[in-house]
């Protein structure tokens, strides 16, 4: 009898560490999940923070079926809603993928819930392909802020983005890997009354930045800070050498668009 249940402690165990995934809440405390599949930006969590389109964003395959296509000019998404209010001092997690379609020598704004571009009480994310990098703007003012949160990347591909805030600390990853960390010994306040919005900064205004180009998928948003057990599992959910795995490799990237509507992601991938 004891030799059974030590057999049964040593598989458990080695279950476990084999697949610790098996073993992660991936939908605990997710506020706002946007998978982009419908080509709109509906709020699949159920809690009601739909994206509103602006511009004419389109279709492309994404790491898992379809993504959003934007344009780099007049297309952008602002989320209305329940999401806007875990931007404070709380824990939160931020996850998305990206495909950039153009090289810039300007940032590109991704992410972003700041009113006016200064230095009060905001969160933006930028894509600065000059330096290859991801860079996170987390402040309450000039001077309280997390430092040091730029998140490298290796290629111009897909690569997915993860900002997590733990207490006083804040944490980057690309592909589940952690990049950068900061620390803090007050809170850092980024409540603010602007909507969060991606590819929108007000920065745009001032010309520093611009839109970004290129596909956006599986936007995530959590009210609590993810491991980084729980990131790296978030990963491997969709890694980014699978995606567009069901796309017809011949198809050119953009298509002649109905004047009614913007182009269907069946242009752009096989059938499924």
């Amino acid at each position: 009898m004891k030799n059974l249940i030590a057999f049964v402690v040593v598989v458990s165990f080695s279950l476990s560490f084999e697949f610790p995934s098996a073993n992660l809440d991936l939908e605990k405390g997710l506020v706002a999940y946007y998978s982009f599949n419908a080509c709109d930006a509906r709020d699949d969590s159920g809690n009601g923070s739909d994206g509103v389109l602006y511009g004419a964003p389109g279709c492309h395959c994404g790491v898992d079926d379809d993504a959003l296509l934007l344009d780099g000019q007049d297309d952008y998404i602002e989320f209305e809603g329940y999401v806007n209010r875990f931007f404070n001092t709380s824990d939160l997690t931020i996850s998305f993928y990206i495909k950039p379609t153009r090289h810039s020598a300007f940032p590109q704004s991704l992410l972003s819930k700041r009113e006016q571009c200064d230095s009060v009480r905001l969160l933006d994310i930028r894509l600065n392909q000059a330096l290859q990098e991801v860079q996170t703007d987390f402040r309450a003012s000039e001077f309280i802020y997390y430092r040091n949160l730029e998140a490298q990347k290796e290629d111009s591909g897909w690569f997915q983005f993860t900002l997590v805030r733990e207490g006083q600390r804040a944490y980057t990853y690309i592909n589940g890997n952690l990049r950068g960390q900061a620390r803090r010994c007050s809170a850092v306040d980024i409540s603010n009354e602007a909507l969060l919005s991606f590819g929108n900064s007000p920065c745009l205004h001032g010309g520093r930045v611009q839109r970004f180009k290129g596909a956006l998928d599986e936007l995530r948003i959590y009210d609590r800070a993810l491991t980084p057990a729980e990131v790296a599992g978030l990963y491997r959910r969709f890694p980014v050498e699978l995606a567009e795995i069901d796309c017809v490799s011949m198809t050119p990237d953009f298509l002649p668009q109905p004047p009614s509507r913007p182009a269907e992601s069946t242009y752009l991938c096989a059938a499924k």
